[in-house]
């Protein structure tokens, strides 16, 4: 298996929302929280799905919370696994 580009594999992220097949974004902020996870995951030199397993925690934690807030949760817990952020 190989490792997935991070630039990439954030913007394929087949849960991601979209519309027409174009990704939707509701606010800035949530461009931004998707932009800092792709930059993150790139950073750090992990594979995308790392972040993803975190993402699926968080969603499946609260399936009522709205996938931005657990996609800001999954980011946090992701870098503070890895000692990026305390």
């Amino acid at each position: 298996m190989s490792a997935q580009d991070p630039r990439t594999s954030g913007f394929e992220e087949p849960s991601l929302p979209r519309s027409n097949g174009t990704l939707r974004f509701d606010a800035p902020w949530q461009a931004r929280a998707h932009a800092l996870a792709v930059l993150s995951v790139e950073s750090l030199g992990t594979d995308w799905d790392a972040f993803r397993q975190h993402l699926i925690a968080a969603i499946d934690d609260d399936e009522q919370r709205p996938y931005w807030d657990s996609w800001v949760i999954a980011l946090d817990e992701f870098l503070t696994e890895r000692g990026a952020m305390s």
